[in-house]
């Protein structure tokens, strides 16, 4: 069985607070193991899209940074940009002035800040790997330079892999635009003819020059594209393919998520990389939303390992295990009762029901083993 650890919320003296005890957590779980004196250490956390309150809190991420100082390693916070220059995280400018606005600076966080895809999000490193989805990742260039990587995952749900934690934490956020895009879709944007009115407004837009005018219509040549800029969403016409029309499936999402996981850990060698999974403001929608709603359960607590699959299967069944909170969409979907599965339903809440019904919540869980990324049989120590 893979070892969890976890600390809890309950207080009744002031040496129970949580930021007493997450260097207890990060110590015991191992993950100073993974850290060699000198070594530069990626701290990955998601920072929080405009508007979005419900992320990681910056003094527990800079709790963990301290730690590893004290091991002698160099840390810096790290993120990703989000698919398309035009969104708030769209570029490295605009994502760190949200992450500001969100209390994530260099002097909060004790290390410095890092947009880890440059700064239009399209720096990174190209993997190979012969997976049933992917056949290349696109590392982001300061995640694939740095020695080891600790990710501290904000514990919550998502409306295409059921839940987000650690294994979603790597697998979207460790990656460019471009890999972003190639795991959220199965086709590279494309423009309907009989749509465009030749304005050129993207052939402006686009970076690296991919689309064209042929005979007064704009044409995008798929080998240049690089998939995650938001060509569709400028389009005073609506001529480009939209997003909805070119996604994949869940399970082709789920397996393309963790496939790139695979190579992520596969790069860096599992003895370095180390997981942390908070579980607070748990809400129904990921970090990416522009809004907060209510959490659906209590805060629980922390939990650490250096298995990202039983840490993420601990994390979810704590969850679901929990009561539902009232005024929330736990109310709403009917699973405030402890033991209920809290995440099944939630494509049935109004701001996420275009998206397809999650089938199984369980199934990155089952593809992350399948792959060997880790196991979902575990054992929790409480500290």
């Amino acid at each position: 069985m893979a070892k969890v650890y976890m600390i809890d919320f309950k207080v009744r003296k002031e040496e129970d607070n949580i930021n007493a005890k997450l260097p207890k957590l990060f110590n015991e779980a191992g993950l100073g193991n993974i850290i060699d004196k000198g070594d530069l250490v990626a701290v990955k956390v998601h920072m929080g899209e405009e508007g979005n309150f419900t992320h990681i809190r910056p003094i527990h991420v800079r709790i963990i940074v301290e730690e590893i100082k004290k091991l002698g390693g160099v840390p810096f916070v790290t993120d990703t940009t989000g698919v398309g220059l035009n969104r708030p995280r769209g570029t490295a400018v605009n994502y760190l002035k949200v992450a500001a606005s969100h209390g994530f600076t260099s002097e909060t966080v004790g290390a410095p800040i890092i947009i880890a895809d440059g700064l239009k999000g399209l720096s990174g490193v190209k993997i190979k790997i012969n997976g049933k989805v992917l056949k290349e990742v696109e590392v982001a260039q300061a995640i694939a330079e740095a020695d080891c990587l600790i990710s501290l995952a904000h514990f919550k749900g998502h409306p295409r892999t059921a839940f987000g934690g650690a294994l979603k934490n790597v697998g979207m956020g460790c990656v460019t635009k471009r890999g972003k895009a190639q795991n959220h879709l199965k086709t590279k944007p494309y423009v309907k003819p009989e749509l465009c009115n030749g304005c050129g407004e993207c052939v402006k837009f686009c970076p690296v020059s991919a689309i064209e005018m042929v005979d007064g219509k704009a044409k995008i040549n798929q080998e240049i594209c690089v998939w995650g800029c938001g060509c569709w969403t400028i389009c005073p016409e609506k001529a480009i393919s939209k997003w909805g029309e070119m996604h994949r499936d869940s399970n082709e999402f789920c397996m393309a998520v963790v496939e790139t996981v695979l190579v992520v850990v596969k790069h860096f060698g599992k003895d370095k990389v180390g997981y942390l999974n908070f579980l607070y403001d748990v809400t129904v929608h990921c970090d990416c939303f522009p809004f907060s709603d209510n959490p659906i359960v209590p805060n629980i607590g922390v939990l650490a390992s250096t298995d990202p699959v039983a840490v993420d299967k601990a994390s979810l069944d704590l969850v679901n295990q929990a009561p539902g909170l009232p005024y929330s969409v736990a109310e709403e979907l009917g699973i405030l009762e402890k033991g209920s599965d809290k995440f099944s339903k939630i494509t049935m809440v109004e701001y996420l029901k275009r998206f397809p019904p999650i089938v199984d919540s369980l199934i990155t869980l089952k593809y992350a083993e399948e792959y060997k990324l880790g196991e979902m049989a575990y054992e929790i120590f409480r500290i």
